[in-house]
């Protein structure tokens, strides 16, 4: 386990957030992460890192779900949003691509990142999240994480559909 994953997995303990381990091959494609949450039973998440000119947004959305970039802007109101660099997912969530979630809000210690979760995510009793890479995952309670993991970070959120443009903060 490398140090970036220990730390995930000693923030959860501390903060005494339950979690199951997996350790799996290095997961590439949504396809194979469909089939880990299926078979422990929890809700697969893809997660995202985007950004425009001035800000940082992470979505987490169902698994088998694609992310629309032009729904995206438009529901932000920008002219635009990319994919962040390795490089800004390396300095903001200590993570690579293929492994982000929204365990690696913990290093984003100067807030720069809005989160975005959608209400299907919401509304599952777990998730797996990658602990920062993609070769493990961490079954987690969304009550946990919601009332837990995001209030010990100071980080609110956002709720909404994907497909729909109607958004409510939490």
């Amino acid at each position: 386990m490398d140090n970036t994953t220990q730390e995930v997995e000693d923030f959860l303990r501390t903060h005494n957030i339950p979690f199951k381990a997996l350790n799996h091959l290095p997961i590439t494609t949504c396809e194979e992460g469909l089939k880990i949450a299926k078979e422990f039973g929890s809700t697969c998440c893809k997660t995202l890192l985007v950004k425009n000119k001035k800000q940082f947004f992470l979505f987490v959305i169902p698994g088998e779900e694609r992310f629309n970039a032009k729904q995206a802007a438009a529901f932000l109101k920008s002219s635009h949003l990319s994919f962040a660099s390795p490089e800004d997912l390396s300095r903001l969530m200590h993570t690579f691509p293929g492994a982000v979630s929204l365990l690696g809000l913990i290093f984003d210690q100067n807030k720069e990142i809005s989160l975005y979760i959608d209400s299907r995510i919401l509304n599952a009793e777990h998730i797996d999240c990658h602990p920062c890479t993609n070769d493990r995952s961490l079954i987690l309670s969304v009550k946990d994480v919601l009332e837990k993991f995001l209030p010990s970070l100071g980080v609110s959120y956002f709720e909404f559909q994907s497909g729909s443009l109607n958004c409510e903060s939490k």
